[in-house]
């Protein structure tokens, strides 16, 4: 039987309220000031850049063919 006066660790539930509430905050910051939008279009900006990276290296070490090409025919391909 379990012991009714043992304390229990509420450490994860702590931080994960904290953690939760750091991540409401940013995000609300992101979407409802004007810096804020400034800043999300330029951190879109830098995953796109992030992933063409990514995605023409994998596809270059597959194909052989070389990243530059690959990453000119991408943004023809995303605009």
């Amino acid at each position: 039987m379990k012991n009714p006066f043992e304390k229990e660790n509420n450490s994860g539930l702590i931080a994960a309220i904290i953690i939760g509430g750091v991540t409401a905050a940013a995000l609300a910051y992101l979407f409802l000031t004007e810096d804020g939008e400034e800043t999300l279009a330029t951190l879109k900006h830098k995953v796109k850049d992030i992933a063409k990276d990514i995605a023409s290296g994998v596809v270059s070490d597959k194909t052989g063919i070389s990243k530059k090409t690959i990453k000119k025919a991408a943004d023809v391909i995303l605009k």
